[in-house]
């Protein structure tokens, strides 16, 4: 009798030790998986958006055939179609590089990017006043439809910086972007001999690339 009632104690130890187990597996499964569906990811919506209606200008003064030009205002960062529930509203924009594409197959890069805020699910201006240097103008005549080289494309890199909702979660979305340029402009360039010299004024649309 005495060995019967040691084994029936020692069962009932084992079964109320696995009883106090299994809610601690479950828990320890369950809590990866909650945090994991509170981490936000970057929106697949975010694309390139224009304001002023996508109308830009810009000024060339040109010395020794080589010139540049500055583009600001007109380029913004589209969040209209995204979820407005996924996010904060307010979101931080980062513009990390641009580069100007001229019609001669030139590249720019740009100096005077910088940091702005914008509204998450509206266009926000994207900050900075995009200066792109060292563009070699032939010497001609500019007229409008018709110039010797002219803006064809920009192309920026732009962090977006987010607060994901309700985890609360800030992450950055690295995103492309890139305007089609349809800019003329008039004026002209005086010859090589004669110091290469002229003032451009480019006048057009920026139109976004989806």
């Amino acid at each position: 009798m005495t060995n019967e009632t040691n084994k029936s104690v020692e069962r009932r130890r084992v079964l109320r030790g696995a009883a106090w187990a299994t809610p601690v597996v479950a828990a320890a499964v369950a809590a990866p998986a909650a945090v994991a569906s509170g981490t936000p990811t970057c929106p697949t919506c975010l694309k390139a958006g224009t304001l002023l209606g996508g109308v830009t200008t810009s000024q060339a003064i040109v010395a020794g055939n080589t010139g540049a030009l500055a583009f600001a205002g007109v380029f913004g960062l589209d969040s209209s179609n995204c979820d407005l529930s996924l996010f904060q509203p307010l979101y931080t924009s980062v513009v990390t590089s641009a580069t100007l594409t001229m019609s001669d197959g030139s590249t720019h890069t740009g100096t005077g990017l910088g940091t702005a805020t914008g509204t998450f699910g509206q266009i926000g201006a994207l900050p900075g006043t995009w200066l792109f240097s060292g563009i070699h103008f032939p010497s001609g005549a500019y007229i409008l439809n018709s110039n010797p080289v002219r803006p064809t494309s920009i192309t920026a890199t732009v962090n977006v910086i987010l607060i994901g909702l309700p985890s609360l979660i800030q992450i950055t979305c690295p995103v492309t972007l890139t305007w089609n340029l349809n800019l003329f402009a008039v004026g002209a360039v005086t010859a090589p001999i004669l110091g290469g010299a002229g003032t451009l004024n480019y006048t057009g649309t920026a139109t976004p690339v989806p």
